[in-house]
């Protein structure tokens, strides 16, 4: 029987009495009553996103409850988005038997066994890895001081879709996914008992992919039409002068098949099309190698990890509104730069194991950010960008032909930011709400620990809040301020007060409105400080 079934089932004898699911309440547990009396629930918060809580019962296990069919009772109910503080160092001696994270092989490759690695260098322990008869399958061996074999991870990694079956089956407690999950993953995952997977219990970012699309510097290209990319590396736009260059046969390099960079180009560039890559295309599975190809072919052109660009030349990415997207890991950070895709990991809620539990806790805390940097992906500790260094997005602002545009709430917009400068933290919200994403709910925790750092002491901390081009200018003003104004209620349940809010609707777009992706990206509230 479902866990929501026997809550159903419950209710209906509200009226005769009340029933409490609770044992001894510790510091970290809170009590949730549904509303009207007659049934109780307590456990161990985990997370609370302003429409849902996400608890841990004793009786029960992970449960995601409706916040309007309950109220929360105790005096340490949460007052607005709260994510449980990760705690990252375990004893050695409680870990044992073994867990199996399963899916994506662009995580999978090398991001996770590095964690694995950082994770048991910071508990004191060693490492030893084993390849299955399958390339894809590993197990990492967690040793003691006297390399004595004390636990076991399974690791296979058959890319993202495998996650979810495998969560669905049961038989693996964590999954990486290079995408998000699914709507119909999301309810296969639900009928078999596990929750909503898209709430901030079961869904966590742990980094973020970027590529850039590279070419020799003798090559006078500058920016590249984003709706032209595909065909380039298809093999259907053959000649430099279809972009505005001289006449010259296009070469085109990729990594090969198994990298996890082609991967990631593959699925944001080709397969919206369903194109391939060109059989002529010239591969190579060590991306210096490949970069250094393009720099010495004023024909060629390729796309690397931002880390691996070298000598080679970045272009710029013309979207289709005029928009003209820059590379950088700041514009990667920021998921303003339409070759961006976040990194995720998905859970039964907080997994049950010990080993499980306490791998998920240090991938998401702050100790695995550099991890996630060493090997070449983007991290999400923040950084700076002064408003001198976003020209382009004011002229393109200001070039505006949106019939909502308003001269003076842009005139507000650059006074406010005028000698200040943007952190590359940006948050964004669930659809249609002011409630914050999987990735924003972290993103707080390391917000606040940024904002309360000595090098921010005595710093103003604006909290810029914007929309989409939906909707009127008036409602649009008022849901970006309302943003602002829930970002605000997460860093003081954090512990961090002081930030002044404000909303400038949909000025400053940072992508085109013209589609869902794009609209999404302009959905946000930007930090910053002065």
């Amino acid at each position: 029987m479902k866990i929501w079934r026997k809550i159903a089932k419950w209710s209906v004898f509200a009226s005769c009495f009340t029933m409490t699911l609770a044992t001894p309440l510790s510091a970290e547990d809170v009590k949730l009553r549904m509303k009207g009396g007659g049934f109780e629930i307590s456990g161990e918060l985990k997370a609370y996103n302003g429409t849902t809580y996400a608890i841990l019962s004793n009786e029960l296990g992970n449960l995601t409850i409706d916040a309007n069919r309950f109220d929360c009772i105790t005096p340490n109910c949460p007052t607005g988005p709260y994510t449980a503080p990760q705690s990252s160092s375990i004893s050695a001696a409680t870990i044992s038997g073994e867990t199996r994270i399963a899916g994506s092989n662009t995580i999978g490759n090398a991001l996770m066994p590095a964690i694995i690695d950082a994770f048991a260098k910071r508990n004191g322990l060693k490492t030893q890895r084993v390849v299955g008869q399958n390339p894809l399958d590993l197990k990492i061996g967690l040793l003691d001081t006297s390399e004595r074999p004390i636990a076991t991870i399974d690791l296979a990694r058959h890319g993202s879709s495998t996650s979810f079956r495998e969560l669905e089956a049961h038989s693996a407690e964590i999954g990486m996914s290079s995408r998000r999950i699914k709507t119909e993953e999301v309810t296969k995952l639900g009928a078999a008992g596990l929750g909503d997977m898209l709430s901030p219990s079961n869904e966590h970012v742990i980094g973020l992919d970027g590529l850039v699309v590279i070419v020799s510097s003798n090559n006078p290209l500058v920016s590249v039409p984003q709706d032209k990319l595909a065909g380039i590396f298809a093999g259907t736009i053959t000649d430099w002068a279809e972009l505005g260059r001289e006449p010259g046969k296009i070469n085109v390099y990729a990594p090969t098949e198994d990298s996890g960079t082609y991967e990631t180009f593959k699925l944001l560039v080709l397969d919206p099309g369903k194109l391939k890559l060109s059989p002529e295309t010239k591969r190579t599975e060590n991306h210096k190698e490949q970069s250094d190809w393009v720099a010495a072919d004023k024909d060629g052109i390729g796309f690397v990890g931002i880390a691996y660009q070298r000598n080679a030349k970045a272009l710029n990415i013309e979207l289709t509104c005029g928009m003209i997207a820059r590379p950088s890991v700041f514009s990667m950070k920021t998921e303003e730069y339409p070759l961006t895709r976040r990194l995720y990991l998905y859970t039964d809620g907080h997994p049950r194991s010990p080993l499980a539990r306490a791998i998920l806790d240090f991938a998401l805390s702050n100790e695995a950010q550099p991890v996630v940097r060493g090997v070449d992906f983007i991290d999400q500790s923040p950084e700076g960008l002064a408003i001198d260094d976003q020209q382009a997005r004011v002229a393109f602002a200001l070039s505006s032909q949106n019939p909502d545009f308003s001269l003076p709430i842009m005139r507000r917009f650059l006074s406010d930011t005028k000698a200040a400068h943007r952190l590359s933290t940006t948050l964004r919200f669930q659809l249609n709400s002011t409630a914050l994403d999987s990735k924003a709910q972290g993103d707080i925790r390391r917000l606040a620990a940024e904002l309360k750092s000595d090098r921010n002491k005595g710093k103003q901390v604006m909290l810029l809040g914007f929309a989409d081009a939906l909707g009127s200018g008036p409602a649009n003003e008022s849901l970006s301020l309302a943003r602002a104004q829930s970002v605000n209620s997460a860093l003081r349940a954090v512990g961090y007060s002081g930030a002044i809010v404000a909303g400038y609707g949909e000025m400053s777009p940072v992508a085109c409105n013209d589609t869902p992706e794009s609209r999404n990206m302009n959905r946000r509230v930007e930090v910053w400080i002065r």
